[in-house]
């Protein structure tokens, strides 16, 4: 079965041109405001939305907060497009660390594929490790790994979006962030590699009895 994209844009030919680039992999919907969008993202509950952030009614940013507010719509990934890269004072006060990523317009094909299955991807191996741990340890060790993949992910994105971001009199400040972006997601990584272990351990200790008996 095909993974749902809801494209939310409130140009017609941006979205019927996202719908050609994803229709032969994805399921694609579209909605043309952000009110639109919501009651969309709520009906399909899509895999993942592209999220313009102009529009009417309500912009990007405030959609997304609408989506990440409810409990329903808060795990869907969004990637945000946007017609110029975006700046530190465009991002003041936004909430840049509830998104995957941002995607400049024009965008190629290529580009747009890649951003969607690297998110995927992703989200793909920390599922099939979630469940062989709650499998193997137990539902409170899967659910620490996910807390702590999903809190990596997104520092790791926070990182990504403020790169692409910071203009050249910000680099040194951006520079200091991330070094203390990096020494949290290390602490964090840590950890989950410790679980991961602990899985391949009781994962061989039940190998190493079925072949003793």
């Amino acid at each position: 079965m095909k993974k749902k994209i809801l494209i939310a844009d409130d140009e017609p030919e941006i979205v019927d041109i996202v719908k050609k680039m994803l229709r032969d992999k994805y399921e694609v919907f579209e909605a043309y405001d952000g009110d639109e969008c919501y009651k969309k993202a709520k009906k399909e509950k899509p895999d993942l939305i592209l999220l313009d952030i102009l529009m009417p009614k309500m912009d990007g940013w405030e959609t997304l907060q609408k989506l990440k507010a409810d409990d329903e719509l808060k795990d869907i990934p969004v990637s945000m497009l946007t017609a110029l890269p975006l700046t530190p004072d465009d991002t003041k006060d936004k909430p840049i660390d509830k998104i995957e990523n941002y995607i400049v317009k024009p965008f190629t094909r290529e580009v747009l594929l890649k951003k969607l299955e690297d998110i995927f991807e992703r989200e793909r191996e920390a599922k099939e490790i979630y469940e062989e741990l709650k499998k193997e340890v137990g539902k409170e060790m899967a659910d620490e790994y996910m807390r702590l993949v999903k809190a990596i992910n997104r520092h790791r994105r926070l990182i990504g979006v403020i790169i692409d971001s910071a203009a050249e009199e910000f680099k040194q400040s951006v520079r200091n962030l991330i070094l203390s972006q990096k020494r949290l997601i290390e602490t964090m990584d840590k950890r989950a590699k410790e679980i991961e272990k602990l899985l391949e351990k009781r994962k061989k200790e039940k190998k190493d009895i079925s072949k003793n008996k």
